[in-house]
């Protein structure tokens, strides 16, 4: 992976190619008139499509101010947040040298296309590897706004819709922003301005893009081939020609072919490589889901062999190992009513209702993670299987609640509920109504970290408030008679 160093050196070579590109249009267009017979094939238009075209000028505008703002108040939260800053500056800087690129060149053909956004997709590639790596990190929504929102920046691919796309990943972003707001609105103020810095650049591009590439990026229909760009942008460009005077120079050599990674040179094949690259990276962290796991015998800081060789033995894969390391297949979130069972799963950050209209009705929620189910009306039973950081709410129950294999839910019943039945689940929160209080069992088995909240009434009504309170997870047992005789342990309730 390029490093940051690697980055700044290739933008300024590109700033340094797009220059002379530019010198080169304008001494071709001035040289023109005195070249008697010999035509340019340069229309002035090309060179005013350079650094001074309207389109360019309003990016710089609209976007520069507004990522040095965010770079301001990223550098003041310091660490992993302004490390991720300074590449998004990069990413900016790799944006305006390709749009520059584009004023000055004819559109490319989709296979020419992913040559020219190299840059970009590293900047977006190395972002998006920042927030992963620092998942233990305290500035994750941090790191996760920024990397969730970047992509918009890959609207220069997208074709003929790319202000919704902005928007979309706008939209994005805005949930971890909200969390980070959240967190710390009382605590940090440079915090808010933050998220209002990153959440305004975005909202200046979609402006921009709207304005000025409606249905896609523009290029300069009489501009150079994207050959001359490309040649320019590797150093391999010519010096500009004196039009006019004597024989034309003889053609630039062909372009180096692009080798793959058996050693071939096979530059089609590069090309859709990388346009699979740059189609990846919109993934977000959904990007790393296919990476092969490395095993502890393939660390050099756990393995002192390896250290002294500085090589790792390829194991080979046999077929079970193989389909042990396939990625799981990402099942689509579904929510339909099943004769007179609702059926909610695989559903992810949302908020979902459910309008319950007979009692008979049950609802089943499985493997989701993240998601929050209000069930509004009087029905008969709930079951919640296999999911993770879910919320459920509900009005009141005929029969039970169930909750198996979970990690970290809540269920909230807003009026009555008979039983409540915790199966083989870390982390549970009950929160009882007043009526519920007196009337509700609750059984548990195999389960940790299981609290219960309710309403608690005292001598004085304005004393009232909700008391929270954990089921005992340590239990004492003894013979007595010949019977067993179990009791709770008094430090554990």
């Amino acid at each position: 992976m390029a490093t940051p160093t690697d980055l700044q050196s290739l933008l300024r070579r590109i700033e340094k190619a797009t220059t002379r590109l530019e010198e080169l249009a304008t001494k071709r267009a001035e040289s023109a008139p005195a070249g008697g017979s010999t035509t340019s094939s340069v229309d002035p238009s090309t060179s005013k499509a350079g650094a001074d075209g309207k389109a360019l000028l309003e990016y710089e505008a609209a976007v520069q101010p507004q990522i040095a703002n965010f770079v301001s108040y990223s550098d003041k939260i310091g660490g992993v947040v302004a490390e991720q800053a300074r590449l998004v500056e990069t990413l900016y800087h790799a944006q305006r040298n390709f749009l520059r690129t584009a004023t000055l060149t004819k559109k490319p053909t989709m296979d020419q296309l992913p040559g020219l956004l190299g840059p970009q997709q590293s900047a977006i590639q190395q972002i998006i590897s920042l927030r992963d790596a620092n998942r233990p990190s305290e500035y994750f929504d941090n790191l996760s706004t920024i990397a969730e929102g970047i992509a918009a920046f890959g609207w220069v691919a997208v074709e003929p819709t790319p202000v919704p796309y902005i928007n979309d990943m706008k939209d994005s972003a805005q949930f971890y922003a909200n969390r980070v707001l959240k967190k710390w609105r009382e605590k940090d103020e440079n915090q808010v301005e933050w998220v209002k810095a990153f959440l305004s650049a975005l909202r200046e591009l979609s402006a921009y893009v709207k304005l000025f590439h409606t249905t896609g990026l523009v290029w300069n229909p009489k501009g150079e081939d994207v050959e001359v760009a490309a040649r320019a942008i590797n150093g391999e460009a010519a010096a500009a020609p004196v039009r006019g005077t004597g024989a034309p120079p003889p053609p630039p050599p062909p372009p180096p072919p692009v080798y793959t990674d058996s050693g071939e040179a096979d530059g089609s094949a590069g090309a859709t490589t990388r346009g699979a690259l740059f189609a990846d990276l919109n993934k977000g962290g959904e990007i790393t889901s296919g990476l092969r796991k490395v095993e502890k015998d393939q660390m050099t800081h756990k393995n002192p062999t390896l250290r002294a060789t500085g090589l790792v033995k390829e194991i080979p894969h046999s077929a079970s190992t193989a389909q042990q390391q396939a990625p799981a297949k990402q099942r689509s979130p579904r929510m339909e009513l099943q004769g007179s069972k609702w059926v909610v799963e695989n559903y992810s950050t949302e908020h979902l209702t459910i309008e319950a209209t007979e009692t008979k009705q049950t609802v089943y929620m499985f493997n989701c993670a993240g998601t929050t189910l209000e069930i509004k009306g009087k029905l008969n039973g709930v079951a919640i299987d296999s999911c993770q950081k879910c919320g459920i709410v509900f009005d009141s129950l005929v029969a039970q609640c169930e909750i198996v294999n979970c990690k970290s839910v809540q269920v909230q019943a807003r009026e009555t509920v008979p039983a409540i039945q915790i199966d083989r689940t870390d982390g549970a929160q009950v929160f009882l109504s007043e009526a519920a209080r007196d009337n509700t069992q609750i059984t548990t088995a195999k389960a940790s970290e299981v609290n219960v909240s309710y309403p608690h009434e005292t001598l004085n009504p304005e004393d009232d408030n909700f008391v929270e309170q954990p089921i005992p997870e340590q239990f004492q047992t003894v013979v007595k008679n010949g019977k067993l005789v179990t009791t709770v342990l008094e430090h554990s309730c």
